[in-house]
């Protein structure tokens, strides 16, 4: 554990708000223990406890990169935004995906690889946690629903995040795992950004666990979170209360990499 944490505060600015595009659901997923990977276009389910792995589907979205994805426990549903296109889409348990939004450069920049639903549905997703976007996914059909309720910019401290995770019981949270250690020169930090700060905090580091970034990020509502290092595949689980990482499997390694779940399964 480091001393005590540096913040740096943020700008906060709303964006116009846009015009969801909703169609009739395709089925949702379960709450299951499993991970939902991201590479690219194919998205598959991951047993983190042993890494093995097997494809849903080869293309989620027609044409795009899909990244930022994050578990809406609303709804059951996963959610990510497809770059290049900016739209803002729900996969459901069959791999498909309805497009809900399309937002513009001026509204979100122009690609998005961070994101989560936190336990009220709001979907927090940026790039690189560097910009961060608030989009309500509470109600569909209302007036706000599938838009950018408020954005702004944070700093990362000078470290690299490839994604985040919201875990209810630690807190009001995005929680991170970053390439380097604050200050300069190589390790792996802890990392965690505050949802009523909007500030970036370095919480714990520990020295060089896998080569390269973490781009899969997955929680447990007991305080475990699960990093699928990109290069490697080797997933780590950190306690976000305390304690050393250790290596919990090997799974998938690929050069573009997101990763989410339903956090209230508490995999037993």
């Amino acid at each position: 554990m480091i001393g005590p944490p540096t913040t740096v505060t943020a700008t906060t600015t709303v964006t116009a708000t846009v015009t969801p595009t909703c169609e009739p659901p395709t089925p949702p997923l379960q709450c299951d223990e499993y991970g939902y990977l991201i590479q690219y276009n194919s998205l598959y389910r991951v047993d983190l406890q042993t890494g093995a792995y097997e494809e849903v589907a080869s293309a989620v979205s027609d044409g795009n990169n899909v990244n930022a994805i994050g578990y809406n426990p609303l709804d059951n549903y996963l959610y990510g935004i497809a770059n290049p296109s900016r739209q803002l889409i729900r996969v459901s348990s069959l791999g498909e995906s309805t497009v809900i939004s399309t937002f513009t450069e001026a509204q979100m920049g122009v690609s998005a690889y961070v994101g989560d639903v936190d336990s009220n549905g709001y979907f927090w997703f940026g790039l690189g946690g560097r910009t961060w976007h608030q989009a309500d996914l509470r109600t569909p059909g209302s007036a706000t629903y599938g838009t950018i309720v408020a954005s702004g910019t944070a700093d990362t401290l000078g470290l690299a995040v490839a994604d985040w995770v919201h875990i209810p019981v630690a807190g009001r949270y995005l929680w991170g795992v970053a390439v380097g250690l604050v200050g300069g020169g190589s390790g792996t930090t802890l990392m965690r950004f505050g949802l009523d700060t909007k500030t970036w905090e370095a919480f714990a580091e520990y020295p060089v666990l896998a080569p390269g970034g973490y781009g899969a990020l997955y929680g447990i509502n007991n305080g475990t979170l699960y990093a699928s290092n990109n290069a490697a595949g080797e997933i780590w689980a950190f306690n976000v209360f305390g304690g050393e990482p250790y290596l919990a499997s090997n799974g998938p390694s690929s050069a573009s990499n997101d990763g989410a779940r339903c956090v209230m399964n508490m995999l037993n």
